[in-house]
């Protein structure tokens, strides 16, 4: 079956332009979550009259590929095993479909250039290759600078930041659920693994519909696996109306008086 199987790799490579790894499916980006569980899904198309023989997963190591996990369909042909860091926390599953490596309680260490390799007992190999980023959320991530209320006229500014995050977290405005576009409203840096966001609104007022506005920041991870965020109410008082209940109540003070001397 070994020479066979060989044989037939081999006239695929003369034949087409295939390395002899067998067909490669393109490049596939996942982000996963530090501490969290994970499975990369290896899909493949099963040839008519063949079976599975074998699924293997390496990791991209110093430029050269090292074997993580090896599976065989049938266990008289090997053993299932997890190597070097996917020891005890990692389990590969294949159907007539698909093959899929679950990776338990993520490192930050896990990331890397992974390549799913499908191997059958008569036909050419099939293989899928994952980019796999590992996300570790920010030790901090706060507000500052906001008040409880605001005066019309007042201007806004406020600061959102997120530190000890790795890869950096990506930090976004939003009003009442709208992403904040203006380039003028919104001003990121990055410093030593800080991220900082200022949101600038002036002139703040009842009339352009800044009150009781949602004043929310979004930080979220490169590839979205990981999203948290922190809002805050705005509420403008109006002047005006806090003269007219200070003249009010002067007002309902004189008349007790008033009637108190009577």
């Amino acid at each position: 079956m070994e020479t066979l199987r060989v044989f037939l790799v081999l006239v695929f490579v003369i034949g087409s332009t295939v390395t002899a790894f067998g067909n490669t499916v393109s490049d596939e980006s996942v982000e996963g979550i530090v501490g969290s569980d994970l499975t990369l899904k290896c899909p493949f198309t099963l040839p008519d009259g063949d079976t599975l023989y074998k699924n293997s997963w390496t990791i991209e190591m110093n430029g050269s590929p090292s074997n993580v996990y090896t599976y065989y369909a049938n266990p008289n042909h090997g053993p299932q095993r997890a190597l070097r860091n996917l020891v005890n926390r990692s389990e590969v599953v294949c159907s007539d479909t698909e093959c899929r490596l679950t990776i338990q309680k993520l490192l930050k260490t896990d990331t890397g250039t992974y390549k799913c390799r499908v191997e059958f007992e008569k036909s050419t190999s099939q293989n899928k290759v994952f980019i796999l980023t590992i996300y570790s959320p920010p030790d901090e991530f706060a507000l500052r600078g906001h008040k409880s209320n605001y005066q019309k006229g007042d201007n806004l500014s406020v600061e959102c930041f997120a530190k000890g995050s790795e890869p950096n977290t990506e930090l976004t405005w939003r009003i009442n659920g709208e992403k904040v576009e203006d380039p003028y409203q919104v001003d990121t840096s990055f410093d030593d693994g800080r991220v900082t966001s200022f949101l600038q609104l002036n002139d703040i007022n009842e009339v352009t519909n800044h009150f009781g506005k949602k004043i929310e920041c979004i930080a979220k991870s490169p590839g979205n696996a990981h999203q948290d965020s922190k809002y805050f109410l705005l509420t403008v008082d109006d002047n005006s109306g806090c003269a007219r209940h200070l003249l009010t109540a002067a007002s309902l003070v004189l008349l007790l008086v008033s009637v108190h001397f009577l």
